[in-house]
């Protein structure tokens, strides 16, 4: 009975590493199976693009030649290893099937002051084995899927876009990174409020009765800002009168480091530090006040801007570099 109970909840944290998000992925499974066979060390490679080994305790690798040889669903002993010579304690392993191209393998380890492992720790290891496949591609699945969704998160951060979902009582639900950054910056402090206290009283008159407009079916609508838009409506895929208001901030040119800019226009370094300023809002008499330049000199450089990007003048230019890459 203890042996079953010992089984069934190696399985239930062997799945739970595999759909956790954590930096030492697999940890925990590894502790508790080195636990419950008395092992000193546990392992697990996963092979396929870029073998992904993790180890506990004091645990030899096996490497990738012997792990190749290996046949698939079989529990190995040290000395029924395949064209191997094992000199370095006790071992327990076994190779799962992941898909027609990829493997994990799982292995035990004594030194060699111990006894060797009992035919129960073997057991283990055959009951965990058709599980060890099914967790590895689930791992694999969600690593891929988290991958995907960070980098769209970051991608859209650096276009100025984020959002905010709320209940119907306007208590903060969640808030996307880019969101969370905005709200720092204009010192909402939202993660502690947990609502969105605007110290501009006009822009919080506007979100009030835009929120109630909203639940009333009224919506979508906009609550302008200095430089970022809410746009507020109602979205029951987050619980019943959930709102979501979807942020988008100015993204600021001055703020991309001007070798990169310079970089991907084929700019000077004077030329960037104009662009900039303009693509911010500035006019040329502004942008020349802030750079220290008369504004014909600020003119005739743009003149040379507008050459280079191809674009006949400013409102061109502000939607060539807007709808660039540099911000990536």
């Amino acid at each position: 009975m203890a042996r079953f109970d010992d089984q069934t909840e190696l399985t239930q944290t062997l799945f739970a590493d595999a759909a956790a998000k954590v930096d030492a992925p697999w940890a925990a499974f590894l502790d508790q199976l080195r636990e419950v066979t008395q092992a000193d060390g546990a392992g697990l490679c996963v092979d396929a693009e870029g073998a992904d080994l993790r180890t506990r305790g004091d645990c030899p690798v096996v490497d990738a030649p012997l792990r190749g040889r290996l046949r698939i669903d079989r529990v190995y002993a040290q000395d029924g290893l395949p064209l191997a010579d094992w000199t370095k304690g006790f071992l327990r392993v076994v190779k799962a099937r992941i898909d027609a191209t990829s493997h994990v393998t799982v292995w035990l380890h004594r030194g060699l002051h111990r006894k060797d492992f009992r035919s129960s720790d073997g057991q283990i290891l055959s009951a965990l084995t058709p599980f060890f496949g099914q967790a590895a591609q689930i791992s694999r699945a969600l690593h891929a899927e988290r991958s995907e969704a960070a980098l769209s998160e970051t991608l859209a951060s650096r276009l100025g876009a984020g959002w905010i979902v709320l209940d119907r009582f306007g208590v903060v639900q969640s808030l996307s990174g880019a969101a969370r950054e905005w709200g720092e910056r204009e010192g909402l402090r939202i993660e502690d409020r947990r609502r969105l206290e605007f110290s501009d009283a006009d822009v919080a008159q506007v979100y009030r009765t835009g929120f109630a407009a909203v639940l009333a079916g009224e919506g979508p609508v906009t609550v302008p800002m200095l430089g970022a838009e809410l746009v507020l409506s109602l979205n029951d895929d987050f619980g019943d009168g959930a709102v979501v208001g979807s942020l988008r901030t100015m993204p600021m040119a001055s703020e991309i480091s001007h070798e990169r800019i310079a970089a991907h226009f084929g700019l000077s370094r004077s030329e960037t530090r104009l662009l900039a300023q303009l693509c911010d809002g500035h006019t040329l008499r502004s942008a020349a006040e802030v750079l220290g330049w008369t504004e014909e000199t600020a003119r005739s450089t743009s003149k040379v801007i507008f050459a280079r990007l191809g674009v006949s003048g400013q409102p061109a230019m502000i939607r060539r570099i807007m709808g660039s890459g540099v911000w990536f």
